[in-house]
């Protein structure tokens, strides 16, 4: 293809060479002398379209016979390596979804952005890493935060504890003391509660508690792993790349940008993070978020896979980390929040552990023991730390307990200081710095290069001032998700890294991301080698309907739609709104229906109120690339409204088919502000949105 673009600079070339020579001179001697030069010229201009084919080449064409050469999708790769333009019209702009842009910051948006409080929290007397225990405070520093003197009369003792059930733990082993200003060595202990005493205080004569977790090698899983090399098919630990998941909860991408800045400039000018703009939430919450990204399904097909009834623990289903355990690897998981847990929020949990290092009964006991604080649904502080701190000092620890060349899986999952604050993200910008620059340190043993990091979010902010803005409410559905690969990756593997670049600009999702992280399973496997890539890419170009989880390291198709990408018109932010009167007839009868169906899933709760529109706050049709109003007779309204008793704020989306005048809700109906304990007499998550409790 590039040959052929130099074919017309060839011609103009000898038309404007030969035109003069005609009328100025018909001897052969000096036309001979001036051809050398062209000769030469023509060589290198060929061989220089030659190379620019061979290096471009890739870029220019996409693999999928039925598509044209993606040349404007050129120029976004070169000239965008790696910022992308806000001020465009179009995050992604496809034959299939075509996703406004909005800015990260303007007069409009300032207005709800401010710098909170610093969190504060009494400076913790101990610090750990990852196998000893000292004191970090100095002798006056004791004084005046704990009232305490002669600090050399402190004696601390630790308790090893380990988890018997999500909800119980027991002590363990025997207490071991240390005084001011010795260390203590753990010993192989993952969880310890330490209590410091002073003989001066009698009341309370403990007057400090603190928890630690640790990350010791494990017997059984050492056993596991050995075993599985000795048979072979947990490969060889040596090709297998760690997978490390950062994630932080209701932060959209925008607003990772626009609170986080530091994070965000050491992630893509430093570590060359490749961020996914057209990234699309398919539920409304964590758990329908989480559940696609670790298992591939959604949250009906896990309850008919593995959850037989209410009563269901987790146990039975499939996630992700069940396949890298087979796999050979260490795997892990931590939420930094055990009020709000993915599995237990409104959920039984799991009756074994779910993973080889899994904290929750750690977060439990410093939740219940030493946390105070609390704003919104979050303790903010966990003895001297936030949880924030503590999730990512835990992340450390397994960097430095195993290294680059011991495959791990990690799930940190930040949720106390974001789930319910808009701004709160800045508040954590420096600690996620911090880390990253940790991991690339070389004394972490060149861990990210033997590292697959994700950065991550399930969506965002949910409630707030900021969430009732026409942004608000599309940054809800935008979450944001960056892969930090190996530098060697795009050279040992370049068609899957073009591919994956290359679907910045795609309509992506969670369902996309479980079946990347089974491909990083295993580089070694063939599917990700470039003939295979171009096999499973035939494939799947073929495959129709197109899948709804596609890996990022195939092309996505550019005609991918939200309905082929499992996300309901409701979440789906592929299109343009038209703004609607509030008192337009289908707006009313849109928002009439939304309520009645609330109510509806009430009928079984007789403890709580029957709701009653109380006004309309907002409405929009839903304008798409296919023009589902001309072609299909029927409108997506987007309703925001608040009932009553209660002044509860939701939104819902309702598809009205005008051939028959009928009605139903595409996606679930959203609560857009907090219910506190107005839902207390309710304990299932879902009707906890809806209810108002009677008195």
């Amino acid at each position: 293809m590039a040959e052929k673009t130099s074919f017309p600079h060839y011609r103009a070339s000898m038309h404007s060479y030969n035109k003069p020579l005609l009328s100025t001179d018909r001897r052969m001697g000096p036309i001979r002398k001036k051809k050398t030069p062209f000769k030469v010229l023509l060589l290198m201009g060929t061989v220089f379209a030659c190379l620019l084919y061979a290096i471009e080449r890739p870029f220019w064409w996409d693999y999928d016979a039925l598509e044209a050469p993606l040349w404007n999708e050129a120029l976004e790769t070169r000239l965008d390596e790696q910022h992308f333009n806000y001020n465009g019209s179009y995050f992604v702009n496809t034959p299939g979804c075509k996703m406004p842009s909005f800015p990260v910051s303007n007069e409009h948006i300032q207005k709800y952005v401010e710098r909170p409080d610093a969190i504060d929290c009494v400076p913790a007397l101990l610090q750990s890493d990852e196998r000893w225990l000292w004191f970090r405070l100095r002798e006056e520093d004791i004084e005046r935060h704990y009232n305490v003197t002669n600090a050399s009369l402190i004696q601390c003792c630790a308790h090893p504890f380990e988890r018997l059930t999500d909800d119980e733990e027991h002590q363990v082993g025997n207490e071991s003391c240390f005084d001011y200003p010795e260390r203590i060595d753990v010993k192989g202990s993952e969880f310890v509660m330490v209590s410091c005493r002073h003989p001066a205080l009698k009341d309370p004569f403990y007057f400090y508690r603190d928890y630690f977790a640790f990350v010791p090698r494990k017997p059984a899983v050492e056993d596991r792993i050995r075993a599985l090399r000795q048979s072979k098919t947990g490969g060889d630990a040596g090709r297998k790349l760690n997978v490390m998941i950062l994630g932080i909860d209701a932060v959209s991408r925008l607003n990772l940008h626009r609170q986080m800045n530091q994070t965000m400039d050491y992630v893509l000018n430093t570590l060359n993070g490749i961020e996914m703009f057209g990234y699309n939430k398919v539920g409304d919450n964590t758990f329908p978020n989480m559940v696609p990204a670790l298992t591939g399904l959604d949250v009906d097909e896990l309850s008919a896979a593995c959850l037989p009834n209410a009563s269901s623990t987790f146990d039975l289903c499939q996630f992700v980390w069940n396949k890298f355990s087979a796999a050979g690897y260490r795997t892990v998981y931590a939420e930094d929040s055990t009020a709000m847990g993915t599995f237990n929020y409104g959920k039984k949990g799991f009756r074994q552990q779910p993973t080889d290092y899994y904290l929750r009964s750690f977060f439990r006991q410093m939740e219940s023991s030493v946390g105070y604080n609390k704003k919104l649904n979050a303790k903010l502080c966990l003895g001297g730390r936030s949880p924030t701190s503590v999730l990512l000092d835990y992340a450390r620890k397994v960097i430095k307990t195993f290294g680059s060349e011991e495959p791990v899986f990690s799930l940190l999952w930040g949720v106390g200081m974001t789930h319910d604050f808009f701004n709160n993200p800045s508040l954590i910008d420096e600690d996620y710095r911090k880390l990253l620059e940790f991991m690339a340190d070389e004394e972490q043993r060149d861990y990210l290069n033997r590292t697959v990091l994700i950065l991550m979010s399930d969506h965002g902010i949910r409630w707030g001032s900021f969430r009732n803005t026409y942004q608000g409410m599309m940054e809800e559905r935008q979450p944001f998700l960056i892969f930090i690969l190996p530098p060697w990756f795009a050279v040992r593997f370049p068609v899957a890294f073009r591919n994956l670049r290359r679907n910045r600009l795609r309509l992506t999702t969670h369902f996309d991301l479980y079946e990347t992280l089974k491909d990083f399973l295993d580089l070694e496997n063939p599917g990700v080698e470039d003939d295979s890539v171009r096999e499973r890419t035939n494939e799947l170009y073929s495959t129709r309907p197109i899948p709804r989880g596609i890996s990022l390291l195939l092309p996505v198709p550019t005609t991918r739609t939200c309905e082929d990408a499992g996300i309901v018109s409701h979440w789906c932010t592929c299109h343009d709104h038209k703004a609607l009167t509030k008192n337009d007839h289908q707006v009313i009868q849109a928002a009439r229906f939304a309520v009645d169906r609330v109510n509806q899933l009430l009928l079984d709760y007789p403890q709580c109120s029957v709701l009653h529109l109380n006004s309309i706050e907002d409405a929009s049709v839903g304008m798409s690339p296919e023009n589902i109003t001309a072609n299909h007779k029927f409108s997506d309204i987007s309703v925001r409204f608040v009932t009553k008793p209660g002044e509860g704020e939701f939104e819902a989306t309702v598809r009205i088919d005008s051939n028959n005048d009928s009605f139903f809700l595409t996606g679930t109906v959203s609560r857009t502000n907090l219910y506190g304990k107005q839902s207390y007499c309710v304990d299932d998550y879902r009707l906890k949105l809806y209810c108002f409790c009677g008195l």
